[in-house]
């Protein structure tokens, strides 16, 4: 398709020509094509298809958003578990009628989905130290151990549209241990360490309850009507992450689906990946309640009750910029004498902001750029320049342009994450935008939280 260049403010000019030309000399086209009436009931039945709500979050087998977490960032998630909790964490055990304190030295984390061992588990690597107390606290003897343990992780749905990933610690089970002190190496024995890796996994059931590693809640967006929530996860032991596919109220096309389980760049904690469609159904849903204004008047203010609107045609991955985006969208005049609409595109760019700190975000501002595109019908076939013109009704594009900017940044800086009676702070650390995928690396921080 052919464009027609302008300047940022030009697209205004076209819509607002009918008040300021002599239509018998500077429209071009049927008459048919300026009819009022007609335009408008196009304009209605496209603003009725504009972000529709599903009446619940649907079970599906694709998603337009995930949530991918690497074994740094499991790891990270596992230091917020304590010994109040969980004795794999440094506690005491009584054990063969000794009062075992253990205190971890060093921890390793590998995901899995080997059946053997546990479909979908993280495994835990400890490395130990142990000593043996009497009842007054006198220590009997000491030694180091090593251990594997697996843990099952599943999804739970908390309340309403919240769910959250829980490490499964009541159903843990201890796959490898050895220890050894004052010259006893379990090694030795196997029998007597399968009997230990037995009991202590008794032992520890009993003194574990399942632990909220992250929860996941809605977007606090608009009017908060669209829900998101993590509704299926699979984990990729060769690509070392877990992958959690999110889902949405929005009504999306079967075409807004993430291909999932890729590596993360360096030792990235976590990713929020999603398909450019769920961006574009989110300012959909923005225009129907009108967070982004869907009318403006004839000084391009917004004004519910205007002459001109606007519906969102399109948006995707810029052909130039590294990580623009571009927004292809109609603007209709739907009141008048003469009425009619023009399509246009626009570019968003989104940046990392580098505070040279902790807690980074991604910006989203608008650009400059406008194009006015083939395909107009009544007064949008306009593409006489007058500047004077243009620059008297500049204000709806921009308008729009920002509003629209303002919203896409609440999208895709998703931070609706939680650790139960942890603070978590997230930083991006990175940025890639292709034609299926948006995808902003994340590092974060569990700290425990005041007065925890």
């Amino acid at each position: 398709m052919s464009h027609r260049r302008f300047a940022s403010t030009g697209l205004a000019y076209v819509l607002a020509m009918c008040a300021a030309c002599d239509l018998e000399s500077c429209v071009r086209g049927e008459q048919q094509e300026l009819d009022c009436s007609d335009h408008q009931d196009g304009f209605e039945a496209t603003v009725a298809r504009e972000g529709v709500l599903l009446d619940a979050i649907p079970d599906k087998a694709s998603f337009p958003m995930a949530l991918v977490i690497s074994e740094n960032g499991i790891a990270e998630l596992l230091k917020g578990i304590t010994s109040d909790t969980n004795p794999v964490a440094g506690g005491d055990l009584t054990l063969f009628g000794l009062n075992l304190q253990i205190v971890p030295k060093k921890t390793e984390v590998e995901l899995t989905s080997e059946l053997d061992k546990c479909s979908r588990c993280v495994i835990f690597a400890v490395d130990f130290a142990v000593q043996a107390l009497t009842d007054g606290g006198t220590s009997q003897l000491a030694g180091t151990g090593k251990s594997k343990i697996s843990i099952p992780l599943r999804l739970e749905q908390v309340e309403g549209d919240t769910s959250a990933l829980v490490a499964a610690y009541d159903q843990l089970t201890i796959l490898d241990l050895t220890m050894t002190a004052m010259g006893f190496i379990t090694a030795e024995y196997p029998e007597f360490e399968k009997a230990l890796e037995i009991k202590m996994t008794e032992l520890i059931r009993a003194q574990s309850e399942p632990v909220q590693l992250m929860k996941f809640e809605p977007w606090t967006i608009g009017t908060n009507s669209v829900k998101v929530a993590a509704k299926q996860f699979a984990i990729f032991p060769e690509t070392g992450v877990i992958s959690l596919g999110m889902q949405t109220n929005l009504d999306l096309p079967k075409a807004v689906a993430l291909e999932v389980g890729q590596a993360l760049e360096g030792d990235a904690m976590m990713a929020v990946q999603m398909h450019p469609g769920l961006l574009l159904g989110m300012a959909e849903r923005m225009l129907a309640e009108g967070v982004i204004p869907r009318r403006y008047d004839d000084e391009g203010e917004p004004d519910p009750d205007g002459a001109q609107g606007i519906t969102l045609t399109g948006l995707g991955k810029n052909a130039i910029g590294a990580t623009d985006l571009d927004v292809t969208f109609r603007v209709w005049r739907t009141k008048g004498d003469y009425c009619g609409y023009a399509n246009a595109v626009s570019v968003l760019r989104l940046d990392l902001q580098d505070s040279d700190g902790i807690q980074d975000r991604i910006t989203v501002t608008p650009t400059d750029e406008l194009r006015v595109l083939e395909g107009g019908q009544g007064v949008g076939e306009l593409y006489e320049d007058n500047m004077d013109l243009v620059e008297e009704n500049k204000g709806l594009v921009d308008h729009f342009k920002n509003s629209l900017a303002d919203q896409i940044g609440i999208t895709v800086n998703y931070n609706e994450l939680a650790v139960d009676g942890q603070n978590i702070i997230f930083d991006a650390t990175g940025l890639t935008v292709t034609d299926k995928k948006i995808d902003i690396l994340l590092d974060f921080l569990v700290l425990a939280a005041e007065g925890g």
